[in-house]
């Protein structure tokens, strides 16, 4: 596990900003792979080709930004980089989503009158808890070597 390291004020600006960094990066790959999709869909391959290109670009420039916080989940501030914390910092951030992200939202967007995305953030509420379930199953089978192995082969 990390160690917390007293971080000077330069040093916590620079973490901050690489969360930002981390997120802008995060959201431009999927935004550039939306854009993608949709050339597709109106039949322009090159432009298609074009955006999965500059989202996969992204994607690599997101995974730096992770490489450069030193393993630490700039979504949930814990350690990760084995197997193991990688689970329990997904479980966190899937928890906090299906239990306080997604339901506030939903909650506003009926608040608001807008049905639609109150019904969309719903299904997210449930999607998430699924993956909370998964994510607990998989932490199960790190204790048991039987269940690691029946988990791979039943997936």
């Amino acid at each position: 596990m990390n160690d917390e390291i007293t971080k000077t004020p330069s040093q916590q600006d620079l973490t901050t900003r690489l969360h930002a960094a981390f997120a802008a990066e995060s959201m431009t790959a999927q935004r550039y792979f939306s854009f993608a999709q949709a050339a597709e869909i109106e039949g322009m391959v090159g432009l298609a080709r074009l955006f999965s290109e500059l989202a996969e670009s992204a994607s690599c420039a997101a995974q730096g930004h992770l490489d450069v916080l030193h393993y630490t989940d700039p979504m949930t501030d814990l350690p990760v980089g084995e197997t193991g914390l990688n689970i329990a910092s997904a479980l966190a951030a899937c928890l906090r989503e299906s239990t306080q992200t997604y339901p506030d939202l939903a909650a506003l967007a009926h608040a608001s009158g807008v049905a639609d995305t109150a019904s969309w953030l719903e299904t997210l509420v449930a999607l998430k808890k699924r993956h909370t379930e998964r994510l607990q199953e998989a932490l199960g089978t790190l204790t048991s070597p039987a269940a690691a192995q029946q988990s791979e082969v039943s997936r």
